[in-house]
């Protein structure tokens, strides 16, 4: 089967989709990759056919709009940037590349934000799946959206609580996103939409690339919704500069701070911050600053700055990690068995931070609290309590399985008996 994926956002969204499609491409089907120019060279080192859409650079997107990055309001401030500066300026190039893929192809599947897949799918009367990433973006009377700091709860009231809060998120998020689909839809003869962002997922398979031991299905889930687990991209042939392998050999396994790769394009003082909860508490300290502006301009020696390093070859001799709750740094450091210091700023990141602080694999620093002296109360905390144990247990859970195959046999039983 001739198989189109495409994803949006952040290398954390484009790495299970990779993932995914070296998956199917060890199984005799052929895959082919849209996106963002931007992710040629990591879509060649996966093997895989790429077409680039026609969108501009993204440069420094995040420091000329750093409201994307806010949670205040539960997050509205930053959906009305990132729709307004990122996701309808995507569409028109996006949905002219997947118009001239999908005919071509027999199943298209999409990233949940892909919005113009669904509609380059349906002119050419194709089959598509939707696929989430995190499930702070599956609405459910057991959890919350996942800008939403807090537990969910349990019991009649709680469930009642949620639906209210999902309920106010959908109708704002329709408000914002809805008139652009549509637009898009109307144009190309298709009849609207409602609740582009939550309900408009597919109703012939919306998989769930996130593991049920860090996110379990929901009991008021759809038939539609089927958990694979996660899905990793591990370069191929990757390894680590040779400064960071000196740095480690060196010494004691170091904390990890990171922000990913969104959040690193507009960190403020995280990385200074970082360098000194290792000044203050003498730890080695190792920080992926992502780009070199972000760089600290005085480091104490047991402290080592450097702009990437693949997180399944870095993580695994680490101590603990601090970083945003990406859901792709999330994932890797939960494979890892480490404990997180969670430093979420917006998205799903929330979401995710608190569902790891109840999972007991971490502590919560709130974005208005992001210092020095509370990062390293938190380290102290996380060091001293039971977190390591806990996330080495879940640790030892996630690699038993493999998201990939799985991924890859629900596609195959989902689709083979529609074609």
């Amino acid at each position: 089967m001739r198989w189109l994926l495409t994803s949006w956002g952040s290398r954390g969204d484009l790495h299970p989709f990779l993932a995914l499609g070296r998956g199917l491409v060890a199984r005799g089907h052929e895959v082919t990759i849209v996106g963002h120019p931007e992710w040629a060279d990591d879509t060649a080192s996966a093997g895989l056919r790429f077409v680039a859409t026609a969108e501009p650079p993204r440069g420094d997107l995040l420091r000329r709009h750093p409201e994307i990055l806010s949670s205040r309001w539960g997050g509205i401030p930053s959906l009305h940037a990132l729709v307004r500066e990122v996701i309808a300026p995507s569409f028109p190039p996006l949905l002219a590349a997947l118009r001239e893929e999908v005919p071509r192809h027999d199943v298209v599947i999409a990233h949940h934000f892909a919005f113009p897949a669904a509609i380059a799918a349906e002119r050419a009367g194709k089959p598509w799946v939707t696929v989430t990433l995190a499930p702070g973006v599956v609405p459910s009377a057991y959890s919350l959206p996942g800008a939403q700091f807090g537990r969910p709860g349990r019991g009649a009231v709680a469930r009642m609580r949620n639906r209210i809060i999902w309920s106010a998120g959908r109708m704002i998020t329709s408000r914002m996103v809805d008139p652009l689909v549509n637009q898009l839809r109307r144009e190309q003869g298709l009849a609207p939409i409602r609740d582009a962002v939550f309900g408009a997922h597919s109703r012939l398979l919306n998989l769930q690339l996130y593991s049920r031991h860090f996110a379990a299905p929901a009991p008021d889930w759809g038939a539609e919704k089927k958990q694979a687990g996660f899905c990793f991209f591990d370069p191929p042939g990757a390894t680590l500069a040779p400064e960071i392998e000196v740095f480690l050999a060196a010494g004691e396994p170091p904390v990890l701070f990171t922000l990913g790769s969104t959040a690193s394009r507009n960190p403020g003082q995280f990385y200074e911050e970082a360098t000194e909860v290792c000044r203050m508490r003498r730890l080695r300290g190792l920080l992926l600053v992502g780009a070199e502006e972000n760089r600290p301009r005085q480091l104490p020696s047991h402290v080592l700055a450097a702009n990437y390093a693949p997180y399944g070859l870095v993580m695994p001799r680490a101590r603990a990690v601090v970083h945003q709750c990406g859901i792709g740094t999330l994932s890797h450091a939960l494979r890892a068995g480490l404990p997180s210091v969670a430093v979420p700023f917006a998205f799903d990141q929330p979401n995710n931070a608190c569902r790891l602080v109840e999972l007991g694999a971490a502590e919560l620093v709130r974005p208005a609290e992001r210092n020095a002296a509370t990062m390293a109360r938190a380290l102290d905390r996380l060091l001293a309590g039971a977190a390591p144990t806990h996330a080495r247990k879940i640790g030892g859970r996630i690699k038993r399985g493999d998201g990939v195959a799985a991924a890859c046999t629900i596609l195959e039983e989902s689709l083979g008996r529609k074609l």
